[in-house]
C-alpha cells in the first residue's frame, strides 16, 4: 500500500513512481498529459514537485525511445498506433514533418504551445536523427514543455501554503477546475 507523503500544505503528494509511469504512458500511447500529477505534486510540496518532474522526464524519454525504436523497425505500424490515440490528428504529423524539414531534430522544440504530443515527434524522428541524438534532445525538449506546470504551482504552493492548508478542498476543486477547462479548450481546438 502506498502511504501518502505528508506535506506542510496538508495536500497529499503523489509518489515518484506515479510520475514515471504517467510520463512513460503519455510518451507512448496515453493521451492525458502528466502535467496533472506534476502540478498537484508541485502545489503540495516543492521537493515533491522536483522529484515528480524528474520521474516524469525519465518516463517520458524512455517512452519516447520506445516509440522511436518501434518506428525504426515498423514505421507504418508505429505511426498508425499514434494516429489512433484520441485527439491526435493528421495535421499534427504534417506539422512535425515540416518542423523536422525546416529545423532538423531541433524541430522537437517547436512543440511548445502547439498541443502536438511528443509521441508524434518520436515516431517521425528516425528519418531525421540517430537514437542517441533523439534521446539527448528529448530531455531538454520535455523539460521545456513541462516547466510551466512545475514552476507556477511550485510558486503558488510556496506563497499560499497557509491558505492551501486551510482550504484543501477548495484548492483541489480549483486545481481540478483549471485542468477541466484546459482540456475542454484543448479538445475543442484540436
Amino acid at each position: 500500500m502506498v502511504q501518502p507523503i505528508k506535506t506542510s500544505s496538508g495536500l497529499w503528494c503523489p509518489p515518484s513512481w506515479l510520475g514515471f509511469l504517467w510520463g512513460f504512458a503519455e510518451g507512448t500511447l496515453f493521451f492525458i498529459i502528466p502535467d496533472l500529477v506534476l502540478s498537484w505534486a508541485s502545489l503540495a510540496r516543492a521537493r515533491g514537485g522536483i522529484k515528480i518532474l524528474g520521474a516524469i522526464l525519465a518516463g517520458a524519454v524512455v517512452g519516447g525511445i520506445c516509440m522511436y525504436t518501434w518506428a525504426l523497425w515498423r514505421p507504418e505500424s508505429a505511426r498508425s498506433a499514434v494516429a489512433a490515440v484520441p485527439f491526435v490528428r493528421t495535421k499534427m504529423f504534417e506539422k512535425v514533418q515540416e518542423d523536422y524539414r525546416a529545423y532538423g531534430v531541433s524541430g522537437i522544440f517547436y512543440t511548445l504551445g502547439t498541443g502536438i504530443p511528443y509521441k508524434v515527434y518520436a515516431v517521425l524522428a528516425p528519418s531525421v536523427t540517430a537514437p542517441v541524438t533523439f534521446w539527448l534532445i528529448s530531455i531538454p525538449a520535455r523539460f521545456e514543455r513541462l516547466a510551466l506546470s512545475w514552476v507556477v504551482p511550485t510558486m503558488l504552493g510556496l506563497f499560499l501554503k497557509r491558505w492551501i492548508r486551510n482550504h484543501r478542498r477548495l484548492t483541489a476543486a480549483l486545481w481540478l477546475g483549471f485542468w477541466i477547462v484546459t482540456y475542454a479548450i484543448y479538445w475543442s481546438t484540436v
